[in-house]
């Protein structure tokens, strides 16, 4: 069974998102139920997924219709081709570091306004779910 959720990352204390919110399609139980170690997994994964098509789609020299200029223009960046290309990234080592990240307290996530902090949690998804990876950043001086 699956679910469609949408997913939101966050910097504290900025007012954007640092990831547009978006949907994804993650495994659930049938009762809609994931832990949240396998919550995180289905997002890195589809990130990763996403960054390879983004990068792919660069090493090319791109033409823009108007429609697009104005979207990316909107967005904060207009590209039409990098000039190299990304590295690859692996999957399996980006979730590892991103469990390992959230074990160390870099992150939290939050679902539908509830924050969830144990890896091992199962976490209680439906249809539209809003997933909030909140990334926490220490404050200087401190």
């Amino acid at each position: 069974m699956a679910t469609t959720v949408e997913v939101e990352a966050r910097v504290l204390g900025r007012r954007t998102a640092t990831l547009r919110r978006h949907p994804l399609v993650v495994p659930t139980d049938d009762a809609g139920g994931l832990t949240l170690a396998a919550v995180i997994e289905a997002v890195v994964r589809s990130e990763v997924r996403a960054f390879e098509e983004r990068r792919e789609r660069n090493t090319f020299l791109h033409v823009f219709t108007q429609a697009e200029i104005d979207e990316a223009a909107s967005a904060g960046r207009i590209s039409s081709g990098e000039a190299e290309a990304a590295p690859a990234v692996d999957a399996d080592d980006a979730v590892a570091a991103a469990l390992a990240a959230h074990r160390d307290g870099l992150f939290q996530v939050i679902v539908d306004d509830e924050p969830v902090d144990a890896l091992d949690a199962v976490v209680g998804l439906h249809p539209g779910s809003h997933l909030l990876f909140l990334r926490l950043v220490a404050l200087t001086g401190g």
